[in-house]
């Protein structure tokens, strides 16, 4: 008898202590926003894209503000959830010399499936072609290797360490999402090194990127201003770390970025700045927050961008901001810039959700455990 009520509070336990083996479970209706954008006191775009056609354009590159990179779920249908993703900002023509140039604004909108056994993007096949980075089925283990990507650039897969929990006393420390201030432990996923020193992540050159270009040097009186050419490091590698939430939610990532869907649906090669990919917001919605794709917002090319910015095209026409924003925006926070005219519902109610879906995680176990062990103390007295 003693043994049996023993083996119960053990499993009550190991359910409230290892949270993480049930990971992020996706609904219909969830979104999540990161941005990634320059800092407000610096006057220059801290953020560049390296571009896929960036051996074939005299514009190497384009740097970027006002990132925001967002996403909902629309539908999901037994295991394959369908989900908006959009993709937008400015660019300017790459240099460091960007008085004369002008924004060019973008932005890209796809639905696309992921398989949540697999956390693949499937074609209407049901067949992989990558992997959707923002959620992560974790468990209760350290150390193990991981796939970020699929196919980065054409070349193959991207493999990186999962590791954590990790705790810290002040998470949010070391991370700028507001939300880093709830959590007391996340998971890390690090692409750069294994656990022995070996290199994870594909060097630039072997894979036919010129790690970094020659500049054109023009003098400005006694200062020399470099443009047309960009820095990857010397070594040239995609290097990040990824961090999520125990629930398996992508939190923030460092360094370096790129994820399959803006390789191969965006036609960016790489994402590199000062400042990180950051949850900004998330929460569930009935209402469908991201406007329908169109052919405009599918291209997979910057060649438009491009051509406006050195006058082939006219820009696109910026609408008039309005003094009120509708209610689907996000409170303002001091940390943030002004945002963009599609925007995501505050997260309070959410949250609240949330919190409450938390508490009925941790009390049904107990109460199922309660029941057992009572059914099992009425049964010996019997």
């Amino acid at each position: 008898m003693k043994k049996l009520v023993g083996v119960t509070i053990i499993i009550t336990m190991f359910i409230l202590t290892v949270p993480s083996a049930f990971s992020f479970t996706s609904e219909k209706g969830f979104y999540a926003e990161y941005r990634m954008g320059a800092d407000p006191g610096d006057p220059h775009p801290s953020l560049f894209i390296l571009l896929r056609e960036h051996q074939e354009w005299d514009i190497k590159f384009l740097d970027l503000e006002d990132l925001v990179y967002r996403y909902q779920v629309l539908d999901i249908k037994r295991d394959t959830a369908t989900v908006r993703v959009c993709f937008e900002g400015s660019v300017y023509a790459g240099g460091y010399n960007i008085a004369n140039q002008r924004a060019v604004a973008f932005k890209r909108i796809f639905d696309i499936k992921v398989d949540l056994n697999t956390l693949e993007m499937i074609d209407e096949n049901g067949d992989p072609w990558g992997k959707w980075l923002f959620w992560i089925n974790l468990g209760s283990y350290d150390k193990k290797e991981y796939t970020v990507m699929e196919n980065w650039n054409g070349h193959g897969k991207v493999k990186g360490v999962l590791k954590g929990p990790l705790e810290y006393e002040n998470l949010s420390s070391i991370l700028t999402s507001p939300y880093a201030k709830n959590l007391t432990h996340c998971f890390c996923l690090q692409t750069h090194r294994k656990e022995d020193g070996t290199r994870t992540y594909p060097l630039f050159k072997d894979y036919g990127i010129v790690p970094s270009h020659n500049a054109y040097e023009t003098d400005e009186g006694s200062i020399t201003i470099k443009s047309g050419g960009y820095y990857l490091g010397e070594e040239g590698g995609y290097i990040s770390d990824f961090f999520y939430t125990d629930e398996g939610l992508l939190l923030e990532v460092l360094r370096c970025y790129i994820d399959d869907f803006i390789d191969q649906k965006v036609g960016i090669v790489v994402l590199k700045g000062g400042c990180p990919l950051t949850l900004t917001n998330y929460g569930i919605s009935d209402e469908i927050l991201i406007e329908e794709p169109t052919p405009e917002n599918q291209r997979t090319s910057f060649k438009k961008e491009v051509e406006m910015m050195v006058g082939k095209n006219e820009p696109e026409e910026t609408p008039p901001k309005t003094e009120n924003p509708p209610e689907t925006q996000i409170t303002e926070t001091p940390q943030k810039t002004e945002q963009k005219e599609t925007q995501l519902p505050t997260t309070t109610q959410s949250q609240e959700s949330t919190e409450d879906n938390t508490m009925l995680y941790y009390i049904v176990p107990i109460l199922i455990v309660m029941i057992i062990a009572v059914f099992i103390v009425l049964r010996e007295k019997r």
